[in-house]
């Protein structure tokens, strides 16, 4: 379910924002006009509360650890450390996806969550797993392949 009700939030933020905790939730009768603020649409009240140029900032975060995600992976050694650090990218990319091109009303609404922004104690614990993974591999991806086996390699 798209609700109707974020794009007012995201409109009224302009481009730098209303501030931290000034964002628009709440109507004169106590109703909210969001109605998931903190999990599914966390992305308008930040759009509201940094603006046009904070949301793009996140933005360029997430597709910063997606690109460094796929390097690693390209410069990963073994198949499988390739491909776990592609499919590792291309999930935390989809999560980002999702939740952006929903509040903007793109696409509908699911019960995913924005990586490290959104509500959610096993959400956060699974997205640190996954940035784990991704230094596990990039570590062993740079590490000298001599030093493992404690000679020289030829």
């Amino acid at each position: 379910m798209v609700s109707p009700c974020s794009s007012p939030a995201r409109r009224s933020g302009g481009l730098f924002g209303k501030g931290f905790g000034q964002a628009f939730l709440k109507l004169p009768g106590g109703g909210f006009i969001l109605p998931a603020p903190h999990t599914d649409l966390i992305y308008a009240v930040i759009t509201d509360e940094l603006g046009l140029f904070g949301a793009c900032a996140l933005l360029v975060v997430a597709l910063l650890i997606v690109q460094r995600g796929f390097k690693t992976a390209i410069l990963a050694t073994d198949g499988f450390g390739k491909l776990l650090a592609a499919g590792l990218s291309a999930v935390f990319a989809l999560q980002v996806f999702v939740i952006v091109g929903g509040v903007t009303q793109a696409i509908p609404l699911t019960g995913v969550t924005l990586p490290f922004i959104s509500y959610g104690g096993s959400s956060i614990v699974a997205n640190f797993f996954l940035l784990a993974l991704l230094l596990i591999i990039s570590d062993r991806a740079r590490r000298d392949p001599g030093a493992e086996r404690g000679g020289l390699v030829l």
